[in-house]
């Protein structure tokens, strides 16, 4: 590695990739870059992200003549190949500098505004060039704010600091995206920083060889669409459609971003919803109509029959939809985003929000129904109707499992810790277990009475179940990995 300028390593005792290029870029170079046209395209994150994710402004930009440029400037700093050992097979192998993402992403932040804990997600090209390294400029110095510092952490979960950085106008940061991070809080002021990926490349694609093998990162979201047929969804804007037993038989074109839900509306037609902001329904697996139903993602999807659904969105709203797009009722009850919608009987649905509130609604009326306060953000929902039980799973990592009359009070509560971070994702298996996945990168099963039965354990967060059949559950990550695990086999707990 070259060393034009001292560069600055912040973590001394890991091989992690992290360090700080002082001064790499000059005072005009920084004006330059925040112009003043960027300067007033910030737009609010949570329009695509949760806000106890981050809550600053962003603006995109693609430009390869600058990322081509600010390339330039960083290459002698860099490692030229990076050897990855990874228990997912497309990681390993010897990985060599390509170029920078031409997708530049501008953040600006505002007093109380911050980006919380996390690890940056990786940008695929394509299965061999992928990023390894996040490449952000610090746009201004921390004399014209307060707080606002770079944290790194061990572990998501620890509160000790490993290192800080004070941002310093014209420092360039470099660290490996699996460092654990955030955007300190800011207390006074405004901090801009630019951000991009550094990609790197190898000459060995992965054959595909285990079942279920072939996205591109994050899978969010798995279907069954009949006993021999399972669909998922993910980052890399595909839905796959497999077999049960994890061949590929087609990849779906047609969404513009991440695929983040997906329900069945009937034997041959299913509908998904995505970051795009859109809704695409799908028949005999060809796109029948694209619906511009809400004004953020799109992050649940609800079968009500076989014309008519119920979406929910980041716009905070419910939508109640038909398949040509005619929009029936809207409801807006809900301050934050609306992380799932769930069908209790044929006349009301469940809701549960970001805002902590679980709300219960009757479709014939724009006014809910009753109103169950968390006291955390509700990401999950799953109901059996035999027993009347709604569990939720929430930030904090607890479920609740509540058991509802006929008319959807709340009878009685039990509440337990499951996960050591978000639960992600909830699915019945039947009257006496469910199946829970979080942010502790685990699959667990439970039965109603709140006491662990078995779990599985993948190498990153765990978005999405699904049943194969009764003895086979599905679960896919984060980690771009779909697995399969028997039911009754699941690392059994002693």
């Amino acid at each position: 590695m070259a060393s034009k300028i001292e560069i600055q390593h912040l973590l001394q005792d890991t091989d992690f990739t992290c360090f700080v290029i002082p001064s790499l870029f000059t005072k005009e170079d920084c004006e330059q870059f925040l112009s003043t046209d960027i300067k007033n395209s910030f737009q609010k994150a949570s329009s695509n992200y949760p806000t106890y994710y981050r809550n600053n402004d962003r603006f995109v930009l693609d430009d390869e003549v600058l990322a081509n440029r600010l390339f330039e400037k960083v290459k002698p700093y860099l490692p030229e190949r990076i050897e990855i050992n990874s228990p997912i097979q497309s990681e390993n192998g010897i990985w060599q500098l390509q170029e920078l993402n031409s997708r530049l992403r501008f953040c600006k932040y505002s007093a109380n505004q911050y980006f919380h804990r996390h690890l940056d997600g990786v940008h695929y090209r394509n299965d061999t060039t992928q990023s390894k390294l996040t490449f952000m400029i610090y746009l201004n110095s921390a004399t014209e704010f307060e707080g606002g510092r770079t944290l790194f952490f061990r572990t998501k979960e620890t509160e000790e600091i490993w290192a800080s950085y004070i941002p310093k106008q014209g420092d360039l940061i470099v660290f490996d995206h699996n460092v654990w991070h955030e955007g300190e809080v800011l207390r006074k002021g405004e901090k801009f920083v630019l951000r991009s990926d550094i990609l790197y490349s190898k000459n060995d694609a992965v054959t595909a060889s285990e079942p279920f093998t072939g996205h591109l990162g994050y899978i969010w979201k798995l279907l069954k669409m009949n006993d021999t047929t399972i669909l998922s969804g993910g980052r890399d804007k595909e839905i796959k459609v497999w077999t049960a037993q994890g061949e590929q038989r087609k990849s779906l074109q047609g969404h513009q971003n991440s695929i983040l839900c997906m329900e069945k509306i009937s034997e041959d037609v299913f509908i998904s919803g995505s970051r795009d902001q859109q809704i695409i329904v799908w028949k005999d697996y060809n796109i029948l109509n694209i619906l511009k139903t809400h004004a953020a993602v799109v992050l649940s999807l609800c079968r009500i029959d076989d014309s008519m659904f119920a979406s929910g969105s980041g716009d905070n709203t419910i939508k109640l939809s038909n398949l040509d797009g005619t929009t029936v009722k809207t409801y807006r009850e809900h301050s934050n985003w609306v992380w799932q919608v769930l069908k209790l009987d044929d006349q009301v649905i469940a809701s549960c929000s970001e805002d902590g509130s679980i709300k219960i609604w009757n479709l014939g009326s724009e006014k809910s129904i009753n109103t169950f306060e968390s006291g955390t953000s509700v990401i999950s929902l799953a109901y059996n109707s035999e027993n009347r039980k709604l569990i939720s799973g929430g930030l904090n990592g607890e479920v609740s499992i509540r058991r509802l009359t006929s008319d959807y009070q709340q009878a009685e509560i039990k509440i337990f810790k499951a996960h050591n971070g978000i639960i992600r994702t909830i699915k019945m298996i039947d009257n006496n277990r469910f199946a829970t996945g979080g942010e502790d990168n685990k699959v667990k099963i439970w039965n109603l009475n709140g006491q662990l039965i078995s779990e599985l354990e993948h190498q990153n967060f765990v978005q999405s179940l699904e049943l194969v059949d009764d003895k086979t559950l599905i679960s896919a990550s984060y980690d771009g990995t779909i697995k399969i695990g028997d039911i009754d086999s699941m690392n059994r707990i002693k």
